[in-house]
This record gives C-alpha cells, sequence and structure tokens, in this order.
C-alpha cells in the first residue's frame, strides 16, 4: 500500500469520527461546541491534502514541491481567498438582514479581507526591485 493511500484511510478515518461525535452529540441534545468544528475543519483539511498531494519516489499523483504543484497551490489559494471574501459579505447582508444590526467585527474582517490580497501583491513586488 502507497503512502498516500495509508494517509487518506487514517485521515478520512479520523474525520468520520470527528464527524460522527459531533452528530451523535447534535442529535442527544448536548451542544456541539467550538472545539467539535475546529476539530471538523482541521481532520477535513488534513484529509483532502492527502487526497490531493503525491509523495516523493511514488507515482501516486502531483506532488506539492513540483511546478504544477505549485501553480496548483497558488490558483486555489487565490480561489478560496475571493470564495472566503463572498462568505463574509453573505454573512455581513444576512446578519443585517436577520438581526437588523451591522456586525462590526465581520465588516472589520471583510475590510481587512478586500485589502489584504493587494497589499501582499505590493509587498511581493517590491522586494523584487
Amino acid at each position: 500500500m502507497n503512502t498516500r493511500k495509508l494517509r487518506m484511510g487514517i485521515t478520512g478515518t479520523a474525520a468520520l469520527l470527528v464527524i460522527g461525535y459531533a452528530l451523535y452529540q447534535a442529535i442527544s441534545g448536548q451542544g456541539v461546541g467550538n472545539s467539535e468544528i475546529y476539530s471538523i475543519g482541521f481532520v477535513l483539511a488534513l484529509f483532502l491534502s492527502a487526497a490531493t498531494w503525491g509523495h516523493k519516489g511514488e507515482d501516486d499523483g502531483v506532488r506539492q514541491d513540483e511546478e504544477l504543484g505549485r501553480r496548483i497551490t497558488e490558483k486555489s489559494g487565490l480561489i478560496g481567498y475571493y470564495v472566503l471574501l463572498a462568505l463574509l459579505l453573505i454573512a455581513v447582508i444576512g446578519e443585517q438582514a436577520l438581526q437588523g444590526t451591522t456586525p462590526i467585527s465581520l465588516l472589520i474582517l471583510l475590510a481587512i479581507g478586500v485589502c489584504l490580497h493587494p497589499l501582499i501583491e505590493f509587498l511581493q513586488v517590491r522586494k523584487y526591485r
């Protein structure tokens, strides 16, 4: 068995256990806390990383340190940035519509998010001058 399949099996099992535990807590009437939500995100990220990237010495997919892997990482990071901004905007609009208040913390995060990518681009350009 290659390393990729082993990592996928371990992290997939962990993801199912964490999601199952959170569902059990929700169904049994116990509250699902922050730690369960963070854990679900963490193990899903590990599983998706194991499913995406190959390993050196094994012919099991694109490696993250290859040119194609770097391009995929760059493009997916940019797409993820814009999706996150859209979700923040939807959260701000939803909060205003449902609660009738302006969530200042979400507005601050949205403002930071909008200017963060151009700021990082500016700093990277200055680095290469």
